[in-house]
């Protein structure tokens, strides 16, 4: 009796001892667990390509991943950020300044309704060069100045355009002498849709050449035309008439991807001017109508722009020579590019 009492104790404690819970299978609804994911490697043939200052980041899929969590590390930063969590295996990013940037991915799984386990890459970097924006610049001739804000062109003074662009998005006119408003020019370079801006006082000139609700401004206005900041100075002469204070004729600053842009129009150099801030200069430095080269360099020096474009010269008046005697002048510290 006691044998059998053993044997059924024995029988009854092995069938406890075998009863566990159903085995579970990842599937959909179905998270994967933290060892599962533990094991998932790390995404691979990351690379970061550089397009000016788009940046496009990619990498192989990593299989049993739920998801990506991509890091940067912008210049200057001492430590990563997250920039993105997808579910694709590329991510865009657009760099807001030059200098190295240096990514990592990482592979994410779901558990228990969020990501948590995570495997992150090396790091891959590219570098954003410094923008030259004098190459987005183009002078053809006098003070004829062409602007190209990613794809937005803007014309100021256009003047002996040769062939019809009919680029312009935007055409900024500094005074009514014809050659800085020339209509023929206006019409070989505007097209459907261009804006007109113009000193004041220009309104009869302007509706007599058909150009239909220009946007009318006088020295030290700031407006916004096309989505592009643009803001008025005042250019005329001082102890000539060619250009007259009163009749408020204009130079302007223009703000293309935070850098400004400041074309001079026919001015002297004057106190008012050396207020101004920019990053280029477009400076008249041929004399007689305008401020020389000399007086121009004294002016750039006062401003300090990075970099100076002379014009208003080598044509119409100023000697071509005008405008390598202009460079020697100007502080070594700021770029002079000739463009005529």
């Amino acid at each position: 009796m006691k044998m059998k009492m053993r044997r059924s104790m024995a029988a009854l404690l092995a069938g406890l001892l075998m009863i566990s819970e159903p085995a579970v299978s990842a599937g959909v609804g179905v998270s994967v667990n933290a060892e599962a994911a533990s094991k998932l490697g790390a995404p691979k043939n990351v690379k970061a390509e550089a397009d000016g200052n788009d940046i496009t980041l990619t990498w192989k899929k990593v299989k049993g991943a739920d998801a990506y969590r991509v890091y940067v590390r912008e210049p200057g930063a001492a430590s990563y950020r997250t920039l993105t969590t997808t579910k694709k295996t590329s991510v865009a990013f657009k760099a807001d300044a030059a200098g190295t940037y240096r990514f990592r991915t990482a592979a994410l799984v779901r558990t228990n309704g969020s990501y948590k386990t995570q495997t992150k890459s090396s790091a891959v970097s590219v570098r954003i060069k410094e923008e030259n924006m004098t190459d987005r610049i183009t002078v053809n001739t006098q003070s004829s100045i062409r602007i190209d804000a990613d794809g937005l062109i803007i014309r100021i003074d256009p003047y002996g355009i040769t062939g019809e662009p009919h680029d312009a998005d935007i055409v900024l006119i500094t005074h009514a002498h014809y050659d800085h408003f020339s209509p023929d020019d206006i019409s070989k370079v505007s097209k459907d849709g261009t804006v007109f801006a113009a000193p004041a006082g220009m309104k009869k000139e302007l509706v007599k050449e058909g150009i239909a609700s220009p946007v009318l401004l006088s020295p030290g206005d700031t407006v916004e035309i096309a989505g592009i900041k643009v803001e008025t100075v005042c250019a005329y002469n001082s102890g000539k008439m060619f250009h007259p204070r009163s009749n408020g004729w204009l130079g302007y600053i223009v703000t293309v991807n935070g850098k400004r842009i400041y074309a001079a129009g026919d001015t002297d150099a004057l106190k008012e001017l050396e207020s101004v801030k920019c990053d280029v200069a477009l400076v008249p430095i041929g004399g007689t109508y305008t401020m020389d080269y000399k007086e121009a360099a004294s002016l750039v020096n006062t401003i300090r722009p990075e970099a100076v474009i002379p014009i208003h010269y080598g044509s119409i008046v100023g000697k071509r020579s005008c405008g390598d005697s202009f460079a020697k002048l100007v502080d070594k510290d700021i770029k002079v590019v000739l463009k005529l």
